[in-house]
């Protein structure tokens, strides 16, 4: 599998950055750039539109990424958002995962609620106008998809309802969670258990007033977390070991 590779900044220090699931790095222009003027930002280009085939499992996505790790950035952090933020947790370099989705079971009509429910809360603009955008973009996305290449989609969205094993364990050396208070995918308690059992520290945990993709919806609170996460403050060591658990191809 070929992956195109997006490359900004100039800087010495390179930060691989992993987008959401299906979404193209453009997406997070803002942010990015933001970001570019502190490290050499490498984001791979896993999004619907950009590939005739895409990963059916979590593990394919995981591949995909330390493919371009290897080749582009072997010794950089990793920053990622939703599905991207649990890829970040499960690489071998310190992680900051923005609102990362977590392994929580759920059933297709649950899971489908919760992203509607989410998609609203942005329509409605509480994360203001670029939330709005944001909703749009991801609609076109999504029901695009379904219409025209819905073999590509829904083997991708499969691999969110069981991404991981019950004995799950974060594989970063160390990590920070960025989370938001009004995550429409996940309660506060979920992450909240999910981030007692993995042995993630209290003091690697952040909160924020937002929804889901605040990463995208506020780019300069995105380039002030991982600043703080990578250069004001380490991220965090997990409490429990691990388990072994241009282009690239992967």
């Amino acid at each position: 599998m070929r992956i195109p590779i997006e490359i900004r900044g100039t800087a010495p220090d390179p930060l691989l950055f992993l987008p959401g699931m299906g979404v193209h790095p453009r997406h997070y222009v803002s942010g990015l750039e933001r970001l570019a003027r502190h490290y050499t930002v490498i984001a791979p280009d896993l999004s619907f539109g950009s590939h005739p085939r895409l990963p059916s499992e979590y593990a394919g996505y995981l591949a995909c990424v330390d493919a371009v790790a290897a080749r582009f950035a072997p010794d950089a952090p990793r920053v990622g958002h939703s599905l991207g933020g649990l890829l970040a947790l499960q690489g071998d370099r310190p992680a900051v995962a923005l609102s990362p989705l977590i392994p929580l079971p759920l059933d297709w009509l649950r899971q489908f609620w919760r992203a509607v429910r989410l998609q609203l809360r942005e329509y409605a603009g509480t994360e203001g106008l670029r939330g709005v955008r944001w909703a749009m973009a991801m609609l076109a996305n999504y029901a695009g998809m379904v219409l025209t290449a819905p073999e590509k989609l829904f083997p991708a969205l499969s691999c969110t309802h069981s991404p991981v094993t019950p004995d799950f364990h974060p594989r970063a050396p160390a990590m920070r969670l960025v989370l938001g208070r009004f995550d429409q995918l996940y309660r506060a308690p979920e992450y909240g258990h999910f981030v007692e059992r993995v042995g993630v520290p209290a003091d690697a945990v952040r909160w924020l007033p937002h929804g889901h993709d605040w990463p995208v919806t506020r780019p300069d609170l995105m380039e002030a977390e991982v600043l703080s996460a990578l250069r004001n403050g380490k991220p965090a060591t997990a409490a429990a070991p691990p388990l072994n658990s241009g282009t690239a191809r992967g």
